[in-house]
């Protein structure tokens, strides 16, 4: 028997058949929980009808439990990373977190890259696990080596967050936390670039160089990311006039309070 065999014999004794709805009042707990990791079966840029839509407007948690159950024991691993994800959240219908475990190890197993990143969320937040770092960096770099260019921005994160108690294997890396940044800025990851650019331009853990902070934040501010175009209204601020109210502009455009703020300032300046 095959793997793959194996794997789907042993999905079909572990799926329950039927789902527990979540709690009416989630607890505090369950609401720092609610976001964590991401499904495989999103809606492509400027569509909807991804999996987080489907489940949002469904009448019928448990028919769509059903057909996900259904992709899964076909073989569809994206399915069976999305059961997993939406059990270690329980925000659609009560968490089990060792249930979730099992299934994002067999998506993972599978090369599934959202399930890699999930596991390392469930690490990272100790979720029904105990917290690690160590876990979570090496989950997350096999979704980075299987495609998933977010978590280039988790490592980052990761190698610059203070250590929690506990945790006594772990060291907080400024220069390795750059160099994953950079890997998602060079693969197109838009946090990434912003992150780059902000240590360049102010020279932070790293040698400062405005041009190639400027070039990554120009990336980052024209695919959306506000705080990049904040930067660049900043800095450009008391440089050059045009591009200091085309970037403030932006930024405001994107939702920026700062820059709304330079705005109001410099109207009622004489």
């Amino acid at each position: 028997m095959s793997a793959a065999s194996n794997i789907h014999s042993l999905l079909a004794r572990l799926l329950p058949e039927r789902i527990v709805p979540a709690p009416a009042r989630p607890g505090q707990r369950h609401r720092l929980f609610a976001g964590v990791g991401m499904p495989a079966q999103q809606a492509l840029s400027g569509e909807r009808f991804g999996l987080i839509d489907r489940l949002d407007e469904a009448v019928d948690l448990q028919a769509v439990y059903h057909d996900l159950c259904r992709q899964a024991l076909l073989g569809n691993v994206a399915a069976l990373n999305d059961l997993g994800w939406i059990w270690l959240n329980g925000k659609y219908w009560r968490g089990d977190t060792v249930l979730a475990g099992h299934l994002l190890r067999m998506a993972a197993l599978q090369g599934n890259a959202a399930a890699w990143f999930n596991l390392g969320q469930q690490q990272y937040f100790g979720k029904g696990v105990d917290v690690s770092y160590v876990n979570a960096a090496e989950y997350y770099r096999h979704a980075f080596e299987r495609g998933m260019v977010h978590a280039a921005a988790a490592l980052g994160d990761l190698y610059e967050e203070e250590v929690c108690d506990g945790e006594q294997e772990w060291q907080v890396d400024p220069l390795e936390a750059y160099q994953w940044f950079l890997r998602g800025a060079e693969r197109g990851e838009k946090r990434c670039r912003f992150e780059v650019g902000y240590r360049l331009l102010h020279g932070l853990y790293i040698e400062a160089d405005t041009k190639a902070g400027l070039y990554w934040l120009e990336l980052a501010a024209a695919t959306g990311v506000m705080q990049a175009a904040e930067e660049l209204a900043v800095h450009f601020s008391s440089r050059d006039a045009s591009r200091y109210l085309g970037w403030r502009d932006q930024a405001i455009q994107l939702g920026s309070t700062l820059a709304l703020t330079m705005k109001l300032e410099d109207q009622i300046q004489p």
